[in-house]
């Protein structure tokens, strides 16, 4: 250790230590360094894509036509004809439709034009979910409205499903209202569309 006489361990690199050598870890001990440390760690994690994480079995992800050449604008009024009900993706409307909650059934084209621009939509079969999950459903889809995500919630007779919810490339499925399971969705892929626009 001649050659690094006037060092502390902790001044040293890996190369500089013999395997005698003892680390300082005194630097943890100051709380600025250590709040720049956590810093750090934070931007890496969210830059590695270590943000918020969806884990359900239940979910299906696509990369196909409909979503990596499914982005062109029909005439308002035209039809399109998706590969899954509801659609997670594909032609649309050349108008989106407003995030909000809606009571009457929406159309898939201009909620596709929606998903593209990164929001979630939130549907449910009217025939099989009753009015008082119909309410929690609504006030659930009102506090991540009032949070900036950007969430469409509608009824849609078209389900085979009690619920479904969808964004660009992505669809989720449930026989009844699960709460957790809504926010992970909406937390993990709100904003995650081929277009960042606002809602």
């Amino acid at each position: 250790m001649d050659e690094v006489a006037g060092m502390r361990a902790g001044d040293m690199g890996p190369a500089d230590m013999g395997s005698g050598d003892v680390v300082s870890w005194g630097w943890l001990r100051h709380p600025a360094t250590l709040a720049l440390g956590l810093v750090a760690l934070a931007l890496l994690a969210a830059a590695c894509g270590g943000g918020s994480s969806f884990d359900d079995p239940r979910l299906q992800e696509f990369n196909d036509e409909f979503t990596t050449a499914g982005q062109a604008h029909l005439p308002p009024g035209q039809a399109a004809s998706y590969p899954s009900t509801p659609p997670y993706g594909g032609p649309h409307w050349s108008q989106p439709l407003r995030c909000g909650i809606y009571e009457a059934e929406q159309r898939f084209e201009p909620m596709v034009h929606t998903m593209e621009h990164g929001a979630v939509v939130l549907y449910y079969q009217p025939l099989n979910v009753q009015d008082d999950t119909v309410a929690e459903m609504r006030v659930l889809a009102s506090a991540l409205l009032s949070d900036g995500a950007r969430v469409i919630m509608t009824p849609s007779t078209r389900l085979g499903v009690s619920i479904a919810v969808t964004s660009w490339g992505r669809l989720l499925t449930m026989d009844q209202f699960e709460e957790d399971a809504i926010r992970g969705f909406v937390d993990a892929f709100e904003g995650d569309g081929p277009e960042d626009v606002g809602c």
